[in-house]
């Protein structure tokens, strides 16, 4: 009974926060109302809370290269200066360059623990860099069981991880795992006036193994489950390369949305496929300097879909991956918990072009949202595909 109440509490505080962020669904602000413009701010920490022993522990990692180094004379060193705050308690991090510093700052910090329940399970956070002033807020619900990298030894970030790694899963109760295991199909999306089923949405995993805690990563996703089934965890096997993409056949897939049949056919079967891919973007740049800037736009695209939309599959074969790799950042997202609504163009305006997108519940992704088709969006995206073929497909 005990659990089931909690349960329910914890749907209650999800909802809430729905709520709120849905009452409010304008915002001025870039980062509020444009939330998947990546170059919209400088900061892109990324912040675990785990709840280990009666222990809120905050990880926080952060790219050294987003930090702003100052120093105070000519032969001080240079210095970031950090303001964190978890859940109203503060903390200031210094941080010295070196010319043996690693990319990432990593930062481990006890909170004490709360008398209220809420902030338990859910941490409000910002981190300032106090030397450029920009900021990066949210709120992330505090986990009870993470996956953790035995080679980095850190948690892992939102269940991505490469392919081999070594993990442990972590949690304060002492269980063996049942594991099961699926490869989703790497299909693509439809284009958004055609009609068109998910092959993902009935996809399950399959039963594969049990184990004590330690795992070395698969291909797609793992489901851990404890016997009682009180306690799981998803993770997804990437490449290493997620979530950018280098290797040529990743590079080609990814231009399906603006290539023919059979152009796609002739890059899949080219003898070489670099060269390929190179003379299909510059067919579409028309001039080396073009044709840059267009490969530059297009990729960067790709790996902001996969850091904001990936689950079961990378970001930019999903449904919001497409629209963002044609379409660019959207002017305005309002958002709740089932339902994001994209809109282009200045609304109330003859230019307007709005995309509606409904969240998907599925056991192996709580990123899943289906875009609502219509025959209405043919003409727009026929035009955006041809913006990309003639070169004319301006940066966000």
């Amino acid at each position: 009974m005990r659990y089931c109440i909690y349960f329910m509490f914890k749907l209650f505080v999800i909802a809430l926060i729905a709520t709120s962020c849905s009452t409010s669904l304008i915002y001025d602000s870039t980062t509020t109302r444009r939330p998947y413009d990546y170059e919209s701010t400088s900061l892109h920490a990324e912040v675990i809370p785990f709840f280990y022993y009666d222990t809120l522990s905050v990880f926080l990692k952060i790219s050294r290269e987003e930090l702003l180094y100052t120093r105070e004379f000519d032969k001080a060193p240079f210095t970031a200066n950090l303001e964190l705050i978890f859940n109203s308690q503060k903390w200031l991090l210094t941080d010295t360059l070196s010319n043996n510093s690693p990319r990432w700052i990593r930062q481990r910090f006890d909170l004490k623990k709360s008398e209220n329940e809420l902030d338990n399970s859910w941490l409000q956070y910002s981190v300032k860099d106090l030397n450029r002033n920009s900021s990066q807020s949210a709120i992330r619900e505090v986990e009870n069981i993470v996956a953790w990298s035995t080679e980095e030894n850190w948690p892992i970030y939102n269940g991505f991880i490469s392919i081999g790694s070594k993990i442990s899963i972590i949690t304060d109760v002492n269980t063996t795992w049942d594991v099961n295991h699926v490869i989703p199909e790497n299909k693509l999306p439809a284009p958004p006036y055609s009609s068109y089923r998910n092959p993902l949405d009935t996809i399950k995993a399959r039963p594969h193994s049990t184990i004590n805690d330690n795992w070395i990563v698969l291909d797609g996703s793992q489901v851990f489950t404890s016997p009682d089934k009180e306690l799981s965890l998803v993770i997804h096997g990437m490449s290493a390369e997620f979530p950018s993409l280098k290797n040529v056949r990743h590079l080609i897939e990814s231009v399906r949305y603006i290539a023919t049949r059979s152009e796609f056919s002739a890059l899949l079967k080219a003898s070489n496929p670099k060269i390929a891919l190179d003379e299909f973007w510059l067919s579409c740049g028309k001039s080396p300097d073009k044709t840059r800037k267009l490969i530059r736009t297009y990729y960067a695209r790709v790996e902001e879909a996969n850091l904001s939309f990936s689950g079961l599959q990378e970001g930019w074969r999903t449904d919001r991956g497409m629209i963002h790799i044609i379409y660019g950042v959207p002017y305005r997202v309002r958002r709740d918990y089932w339902t994001e609504i994209w809109t282009y163009g200045e609304e109330g305006t003859s230019n307007t072009l709005t995309f509606r997108f409904k969240r998907k519940i599925h056991d192996l992704d709580n990123n899943r949202y289906r875009l609502e088709r219509s025959i209405s969006y043919r003409s727009s995206w026929d035009r955006m595909v041809t913006s990309w073929r003639n070169g004319r497909v301006q940066n966000d």
